[in-house]
């Protein structure tokens, strides 16, 4: 199993969370993704790894995210509505098309199944938020919400892997546009599966 993909699975999925519109949840979040430009600091871990600070940015008016994973040659790059997520490696002029089938899988929504069930409040990094219980017939967990759409926590399992993050500071702030674009001319590469799997830590 690749270390940093688990990472990266797992951070990625926060971003699918954040596009989606639950199909049954009475009453539901306010919003599952942020209204406002907004910074966060997660640890993640995926599986048995050890955890992992990652810093993650939004910028709400074009639904991107921008994710530094530790580890890995570059930034990437979440694109929501084009349902597209990018490896953007600066040093080498080039950016890397990554799988969005495994990395985005809730990109389009939360599935018809699923249902979001309130479970409480918490504070996290000094906010509180909202805990609902996420269940389908191949996945549960929990996620901590804020009343404008953040993530500070979440928890879940699915196919026999378990992974979690939890904010450690969140600043809400204008986000320069200019840190979610790719930077001009850089052109968007598709690797075969074993080049990328060595680009993203694979073992």
């Amino acid at each position: 199993m690749k270390r940093l993909s688990r990472v990266l699975s797992g951070l990625l999925a926060l971003g699918a969370l954040w596009t989606a519109t639950p199909a049954r949840a009475e009453p539901g979040p306010a919003h599952l993704r942020p209204v406002r430009d907004v910074a966060v600091t997660y640890r993640v871990q995926g599986g048995n790894e050890a955890p992992r600070l990652v810093p993650v940015a939004w910028l709400a008016a074009s639904d991107r995210i921008r994710a530094e994973p530790p580890g890995l040659p570059g930034w990437v790059l979440v694109d929501l509505p084009r349902n597209e997520a990018l490896l953007v490696i600066e040093a080498q002029g080039m950016a890397v098309r990554l799988p969005a089938g495994n990395l985005l899988p809730l990109l389009g929504g939360i599935p018809p199944d699923t249902r979001l069930s309130p479970a409480g409040s918490g504070t996290v990094a000094g906010h509180r938020c909202e805990v609902w219980q996420v269940r389908r017939q191949d996945a549960a967990g929990t996620v901590c919400l804020t009343e404008d759409g953040v993530i500070l926590r979440a928890e879940g399992a699915r196919g026999g892997k378990h992974g979690r993050l939890e904010a450690t500071r969140v600043t809400y702030g204008r986000q320069d546009p200019a840190r979610f674009q790719l930077p001009a001319g850089v052109p968007v590469v598709n690797l075969p599966p074993a080049l990328l799997s060595g680009l993203l830590g694979g073992r």
